[in-house]
């Protein structure tokens, strides 16, 4: 951790909308949505991702605070970006548009008076990038809150349509999603006929963590035509480097915060690893942390370069 940045990684039942599911192809559940709220809810309440049955003030929400850099890009994607009045001080997508937001602090430790100060119909929170303390104190504060789950691109339709729902966008969510399932469907229809090089993401180094299944690092992987070597954990779980150097990555992919300064010494720090056979074919590679862990409206993005560095015979699309 630097000073008190909170790095995050998204690490989940029922919700507003479908619940989505990776199909046989390996896509989002495609189900639409519905207005019809659940039998089990009275008028003006919602049930959140985690379950949680939450009384708002206003449907759809017109002044939202994010508590959660997903959530913020998802909300400019769907259209509902004017309906914003405060962020966390990590959400920086879309940049020229969030740089003119207000400001609440941190998402692990934001201000909870700010946030009461801008008034808001409702605050978006993610269980892997808040804690549920903070939930917990709005609403006793009388400010509704919705907590978001999305560990893996299996649950990105449902949070997509959550955040449309919630703003009076769900047609534009319908919209993005497809998007976001066409693009996929190209990385996946590109990679699907190439070997699967062994590859690994590191999302921290000292202890070494990496993505096993569960995660948006498997997800990507998989879908860019790669062979996780993490594949037979759960989660984000840290494995000895002697266990790796036994695993023999050939594509070792560093997210990091800040790739403009901190790739060249990511890439670095593996060089001593010279029987690894990522490290002795120059294929260790650090990429903005955003574009592969974050269940953004950039995820396309994200799949689109893994598969270019897990298949550099690729082409750029």
């Amino acid at each position: 951790m630097r000073g008190e940045r909170r790095r995050v990684f998204w690490i989940g039942a029922a919700s507003v909308a479908v619940a989505a599911t990776l199909s046989a192809a390996g896509s989002f559940g495609c189900r639409r949505a519905t207005n019809a709220a659940p039998a089990d809810l009275a008028p003006g309440t919602v049930r959140d991702e985690i379950g949680r049955v939450v009384t708002l003030r206003a449907l759809p929400a017109r002044r939202v605070v994010s508590l959660a850099p997903n959530i913020t890009e998802l909300m400019f994607a769907v259209g509902a970006g004017a309906q914003l009045v405060g962020v966390d001080k990590y959400s920086d997508q879309p940049a020229a548009e969030v740089a003119r937001l207000p400001k609440v602090g941190s998402n692990y430790a934001p201000s909870l008076e700010r946030i009461a100060g801008l008034a808001p119909d409702l605050v978006f929170l993610s269980k892997s990038a808040n804690k549920r303390e903070t939930a917990e104190a709005l609403e006793r504060m009388g400010i509704p809150t919705f907590l978001t789950d999305t560990p893996g691109l299996a649950q990105m339709a449902r949070t997509l349509r959550d955040v449309g729902k919630l703003t009076g966008h769900l047609p534009e969510a319908e919209r993005e999603l497809a998007r976001m399932e066409a693009g996929f469907a190209a990385v996946r229809a590109r990679t699907r006929p190439l070997p699967r090089p062994r590859v690994l993401v590191a999302v921290w180094t000292q202890p070494l963590y990496v993505g096993g299944r569960g995660t948006f690092a498997h997800d990507l992987i998989e879908l860019a035509g790669g062979d996780n070597v993490a594949k037979e954990v759960e989660g984000f779980v840290t494995i000895p480097m002697e266990r790796l150097l036994h695993l023999a990555p050939e594509v070792v992919i560093l997210p990091t915060h800040a790739p403009e300064t901190g790739a060249a010494p990511a890439v670095a720090a593996w060089q001593r690893w010279t029987t690894l056979p990522a490290v002795r074919d120059r294929r260790v590679f650090a990429v903005e942390d955003s574009l592969i862990s974050r269940p953004g409206a950039r995820l396309v993005q994200g799949a689109e370069l893994m598969a270019r560095l897990i298949h550099p015979e690729l082409a750029a699309p």
